[in-house]
């Protein structure tokens, strides 16, 4: 772009030299000169035209001299630079200029090549300068940016999103077809995403009101971290942006996508009709998140969400609390099994206090050493003879009596407490193990769970190993109970892990198989002892008719085939017992036989050298 100089003197036949002198820079379009009687004249030129890159001033003219105008120029344009022209004999006002921010100044009669000079030199700061300036201006719209964006899927961040829900919420909640966010698409999608991202509300969805609402989702990736941990950070951050893309393909153009941060993302639907639609694009959106990832070095990650949903409504003053809701909902649904969506309700609040009340209680649990355990046994399926005992643990509230696992585990697998209380269980275990060896001369085993949290630890095999030696114990004496979750990435850190733990002698067992994502083609790449086939097999049969038992048959089968022992848990009729003797079925457990026992009626039961009373099909 050709400089633009400004020349402000009441003589004219300034202008006459100075066209004469830079004809050819004016010709080759180098300098593009601009002429101005006086001080006046040129502030309305300045505001008028501010593509001005310098103005070269004479100090002494009519209506406003040259002093005046300096001080103004700031203000028009701050990378503007000026160079006075004044009598040499004038220095006092030349300083005076020079004191309100002229670059140079040149003495009359001018000095042509002097005035050359001097205007390269003013236009190379005048550049230099407003580089700086669009450095800066760079410069602060990418912190402006990054302040209210993720630096990973480049959603908007947790801070955009409730403003942008803050918006909403003072706006009159009948449709007016305003409001489309311009950090629905361009924040965080491509212009072919956001092509991509049409209307895709299910049909014949019945509307409750006129009035549009509008609702948060909040969606929190199930199994985030043992994907994180176990593949790496690098294949974590890929997921996330994998899942940034799909949320996005889920949505319209108005509604707006955030990444909250770690794996919780958040959506605004604007304009609904009723919930029912917040409901569907919750299923869309857990549909998609099923899909498989095809992630870096084509690793095939699986995935899903847990989604709370809450409803604008007039009862909320602030942002923050609807994103509450969700939040809360969302914990709700993921409390009830992962890949589900639940609609806030308020007596999840109250729940959820109590939840907390909980997470506080259980942690002065340990430290007060509340639990204790309790033991099931599992018996051969052949001769009902006690073959080993399920290590099962049962905490003592002082104010609200016993508590099940069912009621504390998920929320110590959250907050990281299993670890130390799984630590607990396995050294005390291994001690009662130990002590009933010794005064029992038994062959017993015992099994104990171990949670995905305990698994991850990096010490894993080296704690157990010193808990064994320290206790007497062999590890042949101990079988692991590992949820099927575990193995379902195609990785070798939980096959090392597994193998090490093999090399001590323990068997390893997977919990409640079937009901997870492992596919029974696979067992053979895990070095695994016994498949524990889940209760929920034995509640759908019907003996009389045979129904269902053909999935069962089958899971003892191939377990056989991989020399695999079987045990069936949750038998509670002769009936079932039968069947699985049938179908050959290793081992069972369940109220058939007997519930879960403390320590001291476990010891009579190995007095009776592990006979059970009760009827049934077993020889005695």
């Amino acid at each position: 772009m050709t400089p633009r100089i400004l020349v402000v003197d009441d003589e004219q036949e300034l202008e006459r030299l100075i066209r004469q002198r830079f004809r050819k820079q004016i010709q080759a379009k180098e300098l593009d000169f601009l002429f101005a009687a006086n001080g006046l004249e040129a502030l309305d030129r300045l505001q008028s035209d501010c593509s001005v890159d310098m103005v070269i001033t004479d100090l002494n003219m009519p209506q406003m001299d040259g002093l005046s105008l300096i001080a103004r120029l700031s203000a028009i344009d701050a990378t503007l630079q000026a160079v006075v022209m004044s009598a040499y004999s004038d220095l006092s006002n030349i300083r005076q200029a020079m004191n309100r921010g002229a670059f140079d100044f040149l003495t009359k009669p001018i000095d042509f090549q002097d005035l050359e000079r001097t205007i390269q030199k003013t236009l190379k700061r005048v550049q230099h300068s407003r580089k700086k300036r669009q450095q800066a201006q760079q410069a602060e719209q990418t912190l402006l940016w990054a302040a209210h964006h993720d630096s990973l899927t480049g959603l908007p961040n947790r801070r955009a999103f409730l403003q942008r829900v803050n918006q909403r919420m003072t706006r009159p909640t009948a449709a007016s077809g305003e409001g489309a966010s311009e950090m629905g698409v361009a924040s965080g999608a491509s212009p072919m995403a956001a092509a991509a991202l049409e209307p895709k509300w299910e049909p014949d969805i019945p509307c409750s009101s006129p009035e549009s609402l509008y609702a948060v989702l909040f969606i929190d990736l199930d199994r985030f971290k043992l994907i994180n941990d176990s593949l790496g950070h690098f294949v974590g951050d890929a997921l996330l942006r994998s899942v940034a893309e799909r949320l996005q393909h889920c949505l319209r153009e108005p509604d707006v996508v955030a990444r909250l941060g770690g794996d919780e993302f958040a959506i605004l639907l604007e304009d609904i009709q009723d919930v029912s639609q917040a409901i569907a694009v919750a299923r869309r959106i857990q549909e998609q998140l099923r899909l498989p990832f095809q992630l870096l070095d084509n690793i095939e990650v699986y995935s899903q969400a847990s989604i709370g949903i809450s409803l604008g409504v007039h009862t909320y003053q602030q942002p923050e609390e609807l994103l509450r809701d969700a939040d809360i909902a969302m914990y709700c649904a993921k409390a009830q099994g992962k890949g589900r969506y639940k609609v806030f309700d308020p007596i999840m609040q109250i729940r959820a206090r109590e939840c907390l009340e909980l997470e506080n209680d259980l942690r002065r649990a340990i430290e007060r050493h509340e639990f204790s355990l309790h033991y099931q046994p599992i018996l051969s399926a052949a001769t009902g003879q006690l073959q080993s005992f399920e290590t099962l643990i049962r905490w003592y509230h002082p104010s609200r009596g016993l508590i099940f696992p069912s009621q504390f585990i998920s929320l110590a697998e959250e907050t990281r407490l299993v670890v130390p209380l799984g630590w607990w269980v396995f050294q005390s275990a291994c001690q009662q193990l130990r002590q009933w060896q010794e005064q029992y001369q038994s062959s017993l085993h015992l099994n104990i769970n171990f949670s995905i949290v305990q698994l991850q630890q990096i010490n894993l095999v080296e704690r157990i190993a010193e808990i064994l030696e320290a206790t007497g114990l062999s590890g042949e004496s101990l079988k692991l109970e590992i949820t099927e979750s575990y193995l379902l990435e195609n990785i070798s850190a939980p096959i090392e892990t597994l193998r090490r733990l093999k090399n001590l002698g323990i068997q390893l067992c997977i919990d409640d198989f079937g009901i997870g994502y492992s596919s029974l083609s696979r067992l053979h790449e895990f070095p695994i002892d016994i498949l524990k086939i889940d209760r929920s097999f034995l509640k759908r049969v019907d003996i009389r008719t045979g129904t269902h038992l053909e999935m069962i048959q089958m899971i003892i089968t191939l377990a056989h085939s991989l020399n695999m022992a079987v045990v069936a848990e949750g038998v509670e009729t002769v009936e079932q017992l039968q069947a699985l003797q049938d179908m050959g079925c290793n081992f069972v457990q369940g109220f058939l036989f007997s519930q879960a026992l403390n320590s001291q009626l476990a010891s009579q039961l190995l007095q009776q050298e592990g006979l059970l009373p009760f009827p049934g099909p077993f020889p005695r």
